[in-house]
């Protein structure tokens, strides 16, 4: 694996958002899911390193990035990225997404369109309600509780603030989708939390997108079958580069 070229935080308002920068070649923004951080895209790492230039950031509230006073919602998060990237002065990265990475990318579309050139979203949704019920129900379930013990302990509001990501967020309209105007890729596993009706909606609704459904896999096979993802991802950037030299 290449060297880290840079690492550092960035101070976004009330919190510091941590980034490291790997390799070299075009920019691929790299966005882990809920409770993750940065380095559970390894096996991404070691894949794409030696062609691209991978920016790793930890969400904030996660890793080495701090939480801040705000509630974390995703157009908080959206904008910690764009200040990220403008830091380090890269102006329309690809976006890559997952899980509620995915979503964060699909925010960040939304509210910056300038500043991306592709995205990638890996087994996100646009809604709470993409989620398949009896996973949905869980995930209110727990916010509700660590919501009621954050009144009692100061420690419990990270858990209510991350699980209050998942039950509240995100809140993405069809309208908002169908306005993101750079290049998509779709990915999500056949037997994903994520009900295939809606991921093949969102590919739908995104003006030029391409849908991948990996078969024999689940939600977290991106890290447990990584290069089934991985070829996906490989195509669609050598895709990308295709067009560029066109121009």
């Amino acid at each position: 694996m290449k060297k880290v070229r840079r690492e550092g935080t960035v101070r976004v308002e009330d919190a510091e958002i941590y980034f490291r920068v790997v390799g070299e070649g075009r920019p691929v923004v790299l966005l882990h899911g809920n409770g993750e951080d940065h380095t559970a895209f390894r096996a991404q790492i070691q894949r794409f390193c030696e062609e691209y230039q991978l920016v790793l950031i930890d969400s904030r509230g996660h890793g080495k990035s701090s939480l801040g006073c705000r509630s974390l919602t995703f157009p908080l998060m959206a904008n910690d990225i764009l200040q990220v990237l403008n830091y380090l002065e890269i102006e329309a990265p690809v976006i890559l997404g997952f899980s509620d990475g995915a979503n964060l990318a699909l925010q960040y579309a939304v509210l910056y369109p300038g500043r991306l050139s592709a995205l990638i979203a890996v087994s996100g949704n646009w809604t709470p309600r993409g989620m398949k019920f009896w996973f949905y129900q869980g995930v209110k379930w727990m916010h509700l509780w660590w919501s009621l013990a954050a009144h009692f302990h100061w420690k419990a509001r990270s858990k209510k603030e991350l699980y209050g990501l998942m039950a509240l967020y995100p809140k993405l309209t069809e309208e908002e989708l169908k306005g993101i105007p750079v290049p998509a890729l779709v990915i999500a596993a056949d037997k994903d939390m994520i009900r295939e009706s809606h991921t093949r909606k969102l590919a739908e609704l995104l003006p030029d997108a391409r849908l991948k459904i990996i078969k024999n896999a689940n939600h977290m096979s991106i890290y447990g079958r990584p290069e089934a993802y991985n070829v996906v991802i490989h195509r669609f950037l050598r895709e990308l580069e295709k067009k560029d030299d066109a121009f």
